[in-house]
Order: C-alpha cells, then sequence, then structure tokens
C-alpha cells in the first residue's frame, strides 16, 4: 500500500493500529455482548468458507466418551492460501541465499582450504520449508493455490540456479539428496496431477522416473519414494506392476530396475513376493552377485523341496557374491580356513553375522542331504567360530570334539589362530599401511602350548624366557616384538590387579593400554594366567628397566621441533629406571643441547 493511499477499511485500520493481542481482546469483548442474529447478519456477507470457519471455532463440537477433539484449529481457506504463498517465498528465500556466492551455503574448514558448497545444509533447510507444505498439498491442489505449478519445475528451477552460480570449480560431487518431506510434497502433488488427468498408477511413475533423468544433480529420498509407492492402492499397486514387467527392458526402467540397491527395484520385488509370488524366487536369484544375502530364501525354498544339488550351487553362487562383497578372493572351500576371518575384516568386533551363519547353517542342510559326513562337521566349526570366535574355550573344545581330516584341522586352526593373533597384536607401521607381526611370538606359543597337550605349560615356559633373553641381545627384532611386549605387559598387569601399577606414566606414554583393547582380553589372560611362568612379570619389568632407554625417540626424528612426545618418553624412563634415565639425560645434554625446544618441552613435562 502506498503511503498516500486511504486506509478505507475498519478491520485493515485495526490491524495496522493494534497489536493482534488487542484485536483478540476487543474481539472477545464484542462477541460477548453480539446477540445471536446480529452475529448471523454480520457473517453474511462473508464468503461461505470464511462463514463456516468462524462458526467452527466460535461453536466447536462437543466432545464425547466415544470421540476425540481436533487438535487443530479450525483454518479458513483464505489463511491456508495464505500460508501456501508465504511458505513458497521462504523456499525461494533459500533457493536465492544458495545462490549467492558468499551466501550461508558456501562453507570453508579453514582458510587454507578451498571453499565449498554445503548441500546436506541447503536440502535440510528446504525440507524444514517443505514439512510445513506436506499437509496442505492436498487442498493446494484442490483449490488451486498460488503457485499451483507443484514441486518438479520448482525444483528443476531451484538446481538450475544453484549449479549456474558456482564457479566452474566447485562441483557438487555427491549431489543433493532431497529431504522426505520434500519428496513426499513432489511425489504427492504429481499423483494428484496425474489422477486429474484420468491417468494411471504407472503413467505417473513414468513421469516420475523422466523427472529423475532430467535431474543433474538432485535425487529423491529413496526410502520416501518406496513407502509412497508401497501406500497405493492394491489395484494401484498391481497396475505398477504390470507397467514395470512389461518396461523393464526399455531405456527408462532397465538401469533402475537392475540395481538391487535403487527404490524402484525394492518396490519392484514387493510387488512381486505381493502380487505374483511364483515370479519372486527366480526374480531374486537373478541379483544375487549384486547382493549376495537375496541368495537366502532361494537357498531356504529349494531345502523345503530337498533339492540338494540345485541348492548347493546356489550357495556357491552365494558365497561368491559374499566374498567379492567383502573384498577377498572368490576361491574358497570350508575346509581351507575359516569364513569369519575372510568377511569380518580386522575391525568387526561387534558386529553381528546372523546372515552369514544363517547361510553356514543352510549349507550344512544340504551337506548332510548330501550325505557329506566330513563337511557337515567342518561347517559346525565354521558357524560356532562366527559366533564364538574369542571365546577361547569353546574354540578350544569344539576342535578337539568335531571329527574332521587331520589337513583340513590344522587348516581351520590356523586359520583361527591367526585370526585372533592378529586382532590382538598392535601393528607395525611400514611403507603405505599396517603389518601385522612377521614373527611367533608369545601368543603363538600360548595358543600351540593349549592345543597340542605333548608341549603343555612347560614348553610355553621355556618359550616366553627364552624369547625375552633373545630380545635382550637382538634389539634389531624390537620393530617385531614391540607391541607383542606392550600385550604381553598390558596382559601380566590386568593379571596381577591394579596393585601392580606402580609406572603410571611408563603405562600410559610406553605401553598404551587403551590401544591394545581386543575381543578376546578375558580368554587370552585367562589362559596366561595359568600357564605363564611365576616370574613372567618381574622377567618383563626387568627387561623394560633395562633396555627402556633404547625406545625413547631420538630428538634428531623430531616433526617440525615438537619434542612433547620425547619429553614425555623421558618422564616415562625417569620413573621406571632412574639412573638409565640419567645417563641418557646426560648424553642429550651434549648431543641436543642447542635445541631450545627439546628443553622447553623438557621443563614444561617437570623434568631439568
Amino acid at each position: 500500500m502506498e503511503a498516500n493511499q486511504p486506509i478505507n477499511g475498519v478491520g485493515e485500520r485495526l490491524r495496522i493500529g493494534l497489536t493482534q493481542g488487542e484485536i483478540g481482546q476487543l474481539l472477545d469483548s464484542l462477541l460477548n455482548v453480539l446477540q445471536s442474529e446480529q452475529l448471523d447478519k454480520a457473517l453474511s456477507d462473508l464468503p461461505a468458507d470464511t462463514q463456516k470457519t468462524i462458526r467452527e471455532i466460535l461453536l466447536p463440537p462437543r466432545s464425547t466418551a466415544s470421540s476425540q477433539v481436533s487438535q487443530s484449529s479450525p483454518t479458513s481457506l483464505a489463511k491456508l492460501s495464505q500460508t501456501w504463498s508465504e511458505q513458497w517465498q521462504e523456499w525461494n528465500d533459500i533457493v536465492w541465499a544458495a545462490t549467492e556466492e558468499d551466501g550461508k551455503y558456501i562453507e570453508q574448514e579453514a582458510h587454507w582450504e578451498p571453499p565449498y558448497f554445503d548441500e546436506y545444509t541447503f536440502a535440510e533447510d528446504l525440507d524444514k520449508v517443505a514439512k510445513t507444505m506436506r499437509p496442505l498439498v492436498q487442498v493446494a491442489f484442490d483449490n488451486e493455490f498460488t503457485p499451483d505449478d507443484g514441486f518438479a519445475s520448482a525444483l528443476l528451477e531451484a538446481e538450475g540456479d544453484v549449479s549456474s552460480s558456482l564457479p566452474e570449480w566447485m562441483e557438487i560431487v555427491d549431489g543433493i539428496t532431497l529431504g522426505g518431506h520434500v519428496t513426499h510434497c513432489l511425489l504427492q502433488w504429481e499423483w494428484l496431477d496425474i489422477r486429474s488427468q484420468g491417468q494411471d498408477a504407472f503413467q505417473f511413475a513414468q513421469r516420475i522416473r523422466q523427472l529423475e533423468s532430467t535431474f543433474s544433480l538432485m535425487g529423491l529420498d529413496d526410502n520416501t519414494l518406496i513407502e509412497f509407492l508401497c501406500e497405493r492402492p492394491p489395484t494401484d499397486q498391481q497396475n505398477l506392476l504390470s507397467g514395470l514387467t512389461r518396461e523393464k527392458e526399455s531405456h527408462l526402467w532397465k538401469t533402475v530396475l537392475g540395481n538391487t540397491y535403487s527404490p524402484w527395484h525394492i518396490f519392484y520385488m514387493e510387488a512381486i513376493n505381493t502380487f505374483s509370488p511364483d515370479r519372486y524366487l527366480d526374480n531374486l536369484r537373478s541379483t544375487i552377485s549384486q547382493k549376495w544375502s537375496n541368495g537366502l530364501p532361494v537357498i531356504e525354498d529349494l531345502l523345503a523341496q530337498n533339492n540338494y544339488a540345485e541348492s548347493l550351487t546356489v550357495i556357491q553362487e552365494t558365497l561368491t557374491a559374499l566374498l567379492r562383497s567383502s573384498h577377498k578372493s572368490q576361491s574358497w572351500t570350508p575346509e581351507t580356513s575359516l569364513l569369519v576371518t575372510l568377511v569380518g575384516g580386522f575391525y568387526d568386533g561387534e558386529e553381528s553375522f546372523e546372515q552369514e551363519n544363517t547361510l553356514l547353517n543352510f549349507f550344512q542342510q544340504t551337506a548332510e542331504g548330501l550325505e557329506q559326513t566330513e563337511q557337515v562337521n567342518v561347517l559346525k566349526i565354521q558357524q560356532i567360530a562366527f559366533e564364538h570366535c574369542f571365546d577361547w574355550q569353546t574354540m578350544f573344545q569344539t576342535f578337539a570334539d568335531t571329527p574332521v581330516s587331520k589337513p583340513t584341522y590344522q587348516a581351520l586352526f590356523q586359520s583361527w589362530r591367526d585370526h585372533v593373533i592378529q586382532r590382538a597384536t598392535p601393528r607395525t607401521w611400514r611403507g603405505y599401511g599396517a603389518q601385522p607381526p612377521s614373527v611367533p611370538g608369545w601368543l603363538h606359543w600360548l595358543i600351540d602350548s593349549i592345543a597340542d597337550t605333548q608341549k603343555g605349560k612347560a614348553w610355553f615356559q621355556q618359550q616366553v624366557t627364552q624369547w625375552l633373553a633373545d630380545l635382550s641381545t637382538n634389539q634389531k627384532s624390537l620393530d617385531d616384538t614391540n607391541g607383542l611386549l606392550r600385550l604381553l605387559t598390558k596382559d601380566l598387569q590386568a593379571i596381577h590387579g591394579k596393585k601392580r601399577l606402580p609406572y603410571p606414566t611408563f603405562y600410559e606414554v610406553v605401553i598404551r593400554v587403551d590401544e591394545l583393547s581386543a575381543p578376546d582380553d578375558d580368554s587370552r589372560q585367562t589362559y596366561l594366567k595359568q600357564f605363564a611362568p611365576d616370574d613372567l612379570w618381574e622377567q618383563v619389568m626387568t627387561y623394560w628397566k633395562t633396555h627402556l632407554r633404547h625406545f625413547v625417540p631420538d630428538p634428531r626424528a623430531a616433526h617440525k621441533s615438537d619434542y612433547t612426545q620425547h619429553a614425555r618418553w623421558m618422564a616415562a624412563l625417569k620413573e621406571l629406571a632412574p639412573e638409565a634415565y640419567k645417563q641418557l639425560l646426560a648424553q642429550w645434554n651434549i648431543e641436543h643441547i642447542r635445541r631450545s625446544n627439546l628443553w622447553k618441552a623438557m621443563t614444561q613435562a617437570g623434568l631439568s
């Protein structure tokens, strides 16, 4: 309104001159003195929808024990239209902000790193607006609220505006995944539009797929798309299934229906299972190479038919896909190694292997049906290993009680032993990655002495004592044994309890107990307590006191004159071996006297 334009309506003058609270108080007062006939006369000049809304507000329905009162207040179409328009304005403001060169969606982690477009926050902000718009979509479509061209054109326009405003070197690599509310608003609007034109559900799907193909950056939320399709009436889902089956080899559908992780494929398989279950397993089997777990229902059905030969074929297909998904060799048989060591990885401590165990159980049932007794026993060991791999007692008992050939026993036992040792032992770092220990140590000997009664406790004690003696004379093996020695020290401390922890700095800096956690800690320490020499703790601590000075990092290898770790190691040495500390300190005072940052770090650590 122009500044010089007269304000004719009393209502408009009241809106400008009073607060909303004051207007509310005025209406309350007027309605308290207004007669029913006068109210009817006052409302008669208003639009029918406005009259209806006002009466619903003034005369709410009486609540009864069997009915629930609506939690939302009656709202006029004019008010809903206003809200719709306001939300689109907020949407446009977000898109505009996304096109600004230094706007809120341009992020930079550090001043030396290049800026980037924050597509996650942009999508989240659009989704917050769509959350308010979502319950209005039906009424907005039915009543042609402005704007009335829906979400598809708005998203395509937003995508074009954002991509054209970014510098050529700034890419949105992963695209913009739209939120659930934006996706639902788009789908619902297009569904209403398709229905208003008398078209069917598959024509709706065609339109959505064409829109997805048109997007260059944006993508719909997969879960919302699946839910929307599955919420359609059964007749519409059947229409979708028929259309997808008919067109599945077409350019528009072949890629998405052939991808087991596509929402369209997931819906397609669900629809087949619901409306054409006889086709479901055949379709599922064709996807095993993409998603190994899809083989499980197929195998289960073959076992129900006692079709063991075909079951074995599908098991091999499923295992091949499983190993490929774990980036392992595809040639594996149960007699050569434990499957858990191949698919579990190095950080699998708390991971669940329910599906893998199910596969092995089906494999065992198939072997029983084919009367392959040796393989049945092998698969029993395989299944137990998935559940109890880090329970030493259970695994020793399983290997002892399950009859298999000697070569198979040796292969599976070695596979298990190497896996638990690899998981427990700190890795040394060389070249491009972490390396497991390259030489046997006390962990190998402990496991072997338990499994082989001819070796037993006395053999282990002899081996570990000789190992410590060899370490004292061969410092070149420190790289390979340092982790094993730290682990042994940590285990012995845990066995003896906190009363045996007189060197806190040594344990924090040198042993670093927090880095030595493994799933088999309790089992390993239980057997170590039974088999270790009575004085092994004293032997280990004597070694550390004698040789720790050789582990202290050389100041000449400091990075950017940062000597913090050097000072911490010296503090640990002083705590554990004071005389060795004095000798090394005297040596440093000669060799590194000019390294001022070293002596600052020493002073900060409380060392002279």
